[in-house]
This record gives structure tokens, sequence and C-alpha cells, in this order.
């Protein structure tokens, strides 16, 4: 099991880094005034809004200074991302993963930063959290209810259940494991590398942006190929955007996944559309489409 991080409270010094893509400042600054106004206390690393090869934020030297520096600094309670793009992959293997299991804090964002949940899974093994990111979530802000998600979530408080309709059950089933995953294209683009993290019996979610159908095809039969699909003992999906048709999707996944009995479900609400319902990586879950639930069993944090 990975190690569960700290609870992050109101009142908690929380640091925004950009491990991956640029970011637009002045989005930035609402979304921390959102935060600040939810009371927490926000730093920004120094290369938050930095800009290389018009996809990075920064080199991939300042990008990784930035991160191991606020990584190593005891006074900041958690950590949150600017934004994905591309970038995380780039630093992977000089990410200060000592200074991660030497002082496990939340560690929250999504898309690119898929890269860092898994190689913190497999370098630190500690638990982080797929989640909000400040230029799109915070920035547009956050429902009700997955605001009162994510602060449950990190005050460790459980069993919490999310419920979804009869439309979003793809194949109906029961199943309990480990909460694991991020986004689809990441996932595969870390298969055999040593950040490669994949839990054989564990519950698997994913989400995508701007993929043909025939890309999602192809990296679930890549996962396919590789065994890695047959011993899960449940699928969530998120929001799939600008990933084809509503109807096309429904009819790839549910021809993909008929072979494999085990509950699959799709349009959660996390991903590229912003309003990230807040995923504990390293959580024991159960999905039952019977009862049409998620339910986080044990508190995905300590203290």
């Amino acid at each position: 099991m990975l190690i569960r991080p700290r609870a992050l409270k109101p009142g908690a010094h929380v640091a925004i880094l950009a491990a991956s893509g640029p970011s637009d400042i002045d989005r930035i600054h609402i979304g921390v005034r959102y935060l600040e106004e939810r009371g927490l206390r926000v730093t920004l690393a120094n290369n938050i809004d930095a800009r290389h090869r018009g996809y990075l934020a920064g080199p991939d030297d300042l990008r990784v200074e930035e991160l191991n520096r606020f990584l190593r600094d005891p006074q900041f309670d958690g950590f949150l991302f600017a934004r994905g793009g591309y970038g995380a992959m780039r630093i992977v293997d000089r990410v200060d993963y000592d200074a991660i299991r030497a002082n496990p804090r939340p560690i929250i964002g999504f898309s690119d930063v898929t890269a860092l949940h898994q190689a913190i899974a497999v370098k630190a093994n500690v638990a982080t959290f797929h989640g909000p990111m400040v230029n799109l979530d915070f920035h547009d802000g956050l429902s009700n209810d997955v605001e009162q998600w994510f602060w449950d979530v990190l005050a460790g408080n459980a069993p919490l259940t999310w419920s979804f309709g009869a439309e979003d059950v793809v194949q109906d089933g029961e199943g309990e494991g480990v909460l694991f995953g991020g986004c689809l294209s990441l996932t595969n683009a870390l298969t055999a590398t040593p950040y490669d993290y994949w839990i054989s019996d564990g519950i698997w979610f994913w989400e995508d942006v701007d993929e043909k159908l025939y890309s999602i095809d192809r990296m679930l039969t890549h996962l396919r190929l590789s065994g890695r699909i047959s011993q899960l003992r449940g699928v969530i999906i998120g929001k799939l955007k600008g990933c084809g048709s509503e109807s096309e999707m429904l009819d790839l996944l549910r021809e993909f996944f008929d072979a494999f009995s085990i509950p699959v479900v799709r349009n959660l609400p996390f991903g590229h559309e912003g309003n990230n319902l807040l995923m504990p990586i390293g959580s024991r879950v159960r999905l039952s489409t019977r009862n049409r639930e998620l339910t986080i069993t044990e508190p995905a944090v300590s203290g």
C-alpha cells in the first residue's frame, strides 16, 4: 500500500507549482483568490508564468529546480499545479523522491501531472491525488458537491460515496480494489519505463482530451495486449473532451470491455472539462453499478 499523506485543511499553506506547460497569469491570480477565499495560504512558484519553446513553463532545469525546492520545504502543507499540457515526463528522472517520502503531503493535479503521480507512486511509495488545477478548475470554480468532496477527502473523512446515473453505466458489476489511474495517453506513454504504475487487481480510472476515436481504441488495445486489463476489478472513465461523438465512444467502450466481467462506468466528473472530482490514488474503493455508487472505503490521508 502507498503511504498516505497528511490531511489538508482550511488554513493550510499550499504551493502552486508549474511542472508542465505555461499558464495565463491572470487566470492563475483568479484561481489563487478562489483558494484564499477558502482559507488557504498560497505561494506561487517562481516559474509560474515562465515560457520556453511555447509549450513549457520554463526550461527543464528551472522547472525541476522549482519543483524540488518546494518539495524540500517543510513550511508547505500541500501542493497544487497551475496546469497540465506537457513537460512533466521530461523531469521525472530528476525529482527528489526522498523529500516526498520523508514528508508526505497532498500533491494534487491531473492531465500531464499523471506522469508525476505515477512516478511518485513507484519511486516514493506515496499516495497522491488526481484533481483540480488552478488555471482551469479554481479559475472557473468548483460546483458545491465537487468542492465538498474535495475537502472531505483531504480531511480524511470516510466512507465517502459519489452517486452516478444509470446512463453512465457501460457494463454492470460490483468491484472493490485500490484506486489508480490518470490521463490515458500518459499511462500509455509511461508503459515499460521505470515510472510505470499499474495495479493488476485495482480499480482503474482514466480520462483524456482531443484524441480521435481510433487513438483511444489503440491505447486501450495496447493495454489489453500487455495483459493489464484482464485482472482489473473495475474501470471508471471520466470526461472524454473532444474525443468523438458520445454514441461512437459508448459503442467502442461496450465492445472493448465486453470480454471482461467487471463494472465499467463513464462520464464521472473528472477530466479536461474542469470541475474535477478529486480521485485519491492508492485508496481502497468500491464500485457498484447496482447501487450506482463509487465509495471511498478508507481515509485517503493520515492524521
